[in-house]
């Protein structure tokens, strides 16, 4: 199975042929019962549109740095945002493990994950404890760890070509009550996690607090966390999505979540912030500072492609998806000059990238992590 363009182009192909296959029933919902849907068991503020207005963000941010200066917390911080990139995922894990190698990897006061990156974002977030089974869970798999294909199901009308059950017990066995209880504390002493996923049928990204989540005591928490971080791995056609039952009103239904990286790659900050309007009085009192991760090769790269109509595909695909991140990390680093914020940025280089590696390749992993862990002890975009 190839990178992730390839798979999304070979989804693309198989819904265009076999549109008129059967699908799964859903209960109906409308537009105006999925604006005031909420988890059963937790109020609104578990969750946020990605896109969502300027003055829904600044009171989430206002309240956050209430709560924060209550707790005694410094108030100088450090902040993560971790980006897609499936099994390139390997590099930030391994820059994690440079990073406390160095002895100067902070405590973050806010980490962000999307895709791979929401699967990295809880251990990232809990500190250095976890460094080991970052370290697992990038060089000591494969893909028979995270998937099993199953062509037949998506030509017969199924929501995916592979199933993610192996993922999903992955996730399982280190999502555990205890990793839940350290990120409710984390919660409580003023710090903050949060990961993406798009809802599909609102076509929205949607920024899950698992924080909040955590601390909230309610008994589904860790299996509600659980399905968010798999719904945000979740390959759009490829991996199945995951259905989150919500209520609205009298009514239930469930919502349809797939990988986050389908709206944005990274989440560093609201769309609605980075305007400059929006952005003045953002910047935090000391020091403020954002380590950007990205999973991939942010510069564009020639490469020769093959005629064929997948091939074509996916290298569309990578051309939009790399074209649309440029331009977002150009938008983050605007914004940084602006509101004083110290922005590093650490990406793979782009001679350290094999396009033609198969996805979950254990030994590319490996390689990929090792890269990440030397720029992690290094740090060089902050020299």
């Amino acid at each position: 199975m190839r990178r992730p363009q390839s798979l999304g182009a070979l989804a693309i192909a198989g819904a265009l042929a076999l549109g008129g296959c059967a699908t799964i029933p859903r209960a109906p919902a409308t537009v105006e019962m999925q604006a005031i849907a909420v988890v059963p068991g937790y109020d609104a503020t578990i969750r946020y549109w990605s896109d969502g207005p300027a003055e829904s963000w600044t009171a989430w941010r206002m309240k956050w740095l209430t709560e924060r200066s209550q707790t005694g917390a410094q108030s100088s911080f450090a902040m993560l945002a971790i980006s897609s990139g499936s099994d390139k995922g390997a590099f930030a894990a391994g820059y994690l493990n440079g990073w406390s190698a160095s002895g100067t990897r902070p405590a973050f006061a806010l980490v962000t994950g999307v895709s791979t990156g929401a699967l990295i974002a809880p251990f990232a977030f809990i500190g250095e404890t976890e460094d080991d089974v970052l370290r697992l869970l990038y060089t000591d798999v494969d893909a028979k760890d995270i998937f099993r294909r199953s062509p037949l199901r998506g030509v017969l009308g199924g929501p995916s070509f592979a199933d993610t059950r192996p993922l999903a017990r992955l996730i399982a066995r280190h999502v555990t009550n205890e990793l839940v209880d350290n990120i409710a504390e984390a919660h409580r002493n003023g710090r903050r996690l949060l990961v993406m996923t798009t809802n599909l049928d609102a076509q929205r990204g949607t920024i899950w607090d698992l924080g909040e989540i955590a601390a909230s005591g309610a008994p589904g928490r860790v299996e509600l966390i659980r399905d968010v971080l798999l719904a945000s791995a979740s390959i759009p056609g490829v991996f199945p999505p995951v259905h989150i039952q919500v209520r609205s009103g009298g009514h239930t239904f469930d919502e349809m979540h797939v990988d986050g990286g389908t709206t944005n790659s990274v989440f560093v900050i609201p769309d609605s912030l980075l305007s400059t309007q929006n952005a003045e009085g953002l910047a935090t009192t000391v020091n403020p500072e954002m380590t950007l991760l990205y999973n991939g090769v942010l510069s564009p790269r020639y490469e020769r492609v093959e005629a064929s109509a997948f091939n074509v595909i996916a290298r569309a695909l990578e051309t939009v998806i790399g074209a649309g991140d440029r331009r977002a990390v150009s938008s983050y680093q605007a914004f940084a000059r602006q509101t004083k914020l110290r922005l590093c940025i650490e990406a793979i280089p782009p001679d350290s990238d094999p396009p033609s590696a198969d996805m979950f390749d254990r030994r590319d992993m490996q390689r990929l992590f090792a890269i990440g862990r030397e720029a992690g002890v290094s740090r060089q975009c902050l020299s």
